[in-house]
């Protein structure tokens, strides 16, 4: 098992705990979609046969997934857990972040590209 996944996970499910309240959605999603990157690539595009890419995801799919995974209602190897990890409104903001992400490879987009999707998510243009 790849201890750095649980490591990561744990320590930002520590930080979502001190997070205040009041943080945009999307913001938040972005924080929390940071613990994906080691399975599913940097901004969730990755694209190799083991794991799918999360980027471009439409947020209802997103949720859909992870909440069957924390149900039991859909066959995970370690998805279940990580899934148990979060509650309805984390998973939302991080399927609205996922949802805003180019479909394409990380190692195609441009470090320009990755920087409007950064001020994207804060508000800014």
């Amino acid at each position: 098992m790849n201890h750095r996944i649980i490591y990561g996970f744990l320590a930002v499910s520590a930080m979502n705990s001190a997070m205040a309240e009041n943080i945009n959605p999307i913001a938040k999603g972005q924080a929390m979609a940071w613990q994906c990157a080691p399975c599913h690539g940097t901004n969730g595009q990755e694209f190799e046969e083991s794991m799918p890419p999360i980027a471009a995801m439409p947020a209802e799919q997103f949720t859909k997934a992870m909440l069957d995974f924390r149900q039991g209602d859909r066959p995970a190897t370690i998805m279940d857990r990580v899934a148990k990890g979060f509650t309805d409104e984390e998973i939302k903001a991080m399927a609205s972040w996922f949802e805003l992400q180019p479909k394409k490879q990380w190692v195609d987009t441009s470090l320009e590209e990755a920087q409007l999707s950064l001020d994207a998510t804060r508000g800014q243009k």
